[in-house]
């Protein structure tokens, strides 16, 4: 049986969830049943009545929006009362992005992403969620660059303050813009120096510059990723896509078993983009700022490979170093954790490179032959190397 680690079955807590979950959307439900009425009235009744902050009662607004504008999501919750209002709310305001046209096909995403997988599964944390939400809205529309405003209210903006001999300047760019800035700087920056002597290199043209940057596509539809700027517009996958000069099947790189403690850059690269994030669960960190962790530990005879490898930022790094949690990961890239109380948590990874299995016993059922296929595999290999 499937379920997220907050639905344990065998835990009384999981009853208490179901429950605070259960009356926390009732409750909202019947007091934002009319969407005709005035908002600004009902926002000053709603606050009256329950006590509750004009934040909290703007989520709850979007959170019934939601539950009325989506009604396989609907089911979903109001069977297992699983989320609350603020994660709603986020799906709702991810959502609301979208034409109305688009929203039964998110809805089915969703609904299908808030049902768990394997037993004990970590619920994806709300912003992963809208990311995800924002992705397939890219997919779905090709006129949809999810970009948004800046501090300055522009989409890009540079701006200049001279004071007492000094210079002080700050930037706002999209993701890709300001990714391709910092990987010129890289370029430039010789070993001991910074990105500051990097920049003036630039300015008086000591350097020719040649910025390397890895775009992961797909081989059949969907949207492009570019690491520490996410996935791209329709547009930006295709201009990006144009500019390349290699092509790599990474899917060769996904068998590949290293001799060395250190992964090959490729290696390394296929990782990151498999897990999306830091690996622990409900850490968001992006992948691209997390170190290589070998899950079985290499001085124990753990392999570099990547069923062996996974993203974890330099805090949880060191917490699994110090066996303070214990992980242990299987073909799919799902990594279970368990901790101080015992209880196995597990999750999954997001990035783009990461396989989606259907739920359901069919899925799980291809995911356990998958599995033992791969740990004949892990057998065969670990004889050879002994």
């Amino acid at each position: 049986m499937a379920y997220f680690s907050h639905q344990d079955p065998g835990h009384p807590e999981s009853k208490i969830n179901f429950q605070l979950a259960q009356m926390e959307i009732q409750r909202w439900s019947i007091l934002i049943d009319d969407p005709s009425v005035d908002a600004s009235s009902l926002v000053m009744e709603l606050k009256s009545i329950t006590g509750e902050s004009r934040r909290f009662i703007a989520q709850a607004i979007d959170a019934i929006w939601a539950l009325n504008s989506l009604p396989i999501l609907r089911i979903v919750v109001e069977t297992h009362f699983h989320i609350r209002i603020p994660y709603l709310a986020r799906i709702m305001q991810a959502v609301k992005q979208a034409g109305e046209d688009l929203w039964p096909e998110l809805d089915r995403r969703i609904a299908e992403k808030l049902s768990p997988r394997v037993p004990g599964q970590i619920l994806m944390e709300a912003s992963a969620l809208a990311g995800l939400i924002t992705k397939w809205i890219k997919e779905l529309d090709p006129n949809f660059t999810g970009k948004k405003k800046g501090l300055s209210g522009e989409e890009r903006s540079l701006i200049f303050r001279h004071s007492e001999g000094r210079t002080y300047f700050s930037g706002d760019f999209d993701g890709v813009s300001g990714q391709r800035f910092q990987k010129a700087l890289e370029a430039l920056k010789i070993k001991g120096g910074s990105l500051a002597d990097a920049f003036m290199d630039f300015l008086e043209q000591k350097t020719a510059v040649k910025v390397v940057q890895h775009l992961f596509t797909p081989l059949v539809g969907g949207v492009s990723w570019l690491p520490g700027a996410g996935f791209l517009s329709q547009e930006e996958s295709r201009k990006l896509g144009e500019m390349k000069s290699r092509t790599i099947d990474m899917d060769a790189v996904a068998l590949r078993v290293e001799n060395g403690y250190t992964p090959s850059p490729l290696l390394k690269l296929y990782v990151m983009a498999r897990d999306g994030t830091c690996r622990h669960p409900g850490c968001t960190v992006s992948a691209q700022n997390c170190q290589i962790d070998h899950v079985i530990p290499f001085g124990e005879g753990g392999l570099t490979v990547m069923w062996n490898l996974q993203c974890l930022c330099s805090h949880h790094h060191n917490m699994k170093t110090d066996k303070r949690v214990k992980a242990a990961i299987d073909v799919m890239g799902r990594v279970t954790w368990i901790g101080p109380a015992n209880r196995p948590v597990v999750t999954e990874p997001s990035g783009p490179l990461a396989q989606e299995m259907p739920t359901g016993q069919w899925g799980q059922t291809l995911a356990a032959r998958m599995e033992a296929s791969l740990k004949r595999l892990r057998n065969s290999l670990e004889r050879k190397d002994g």
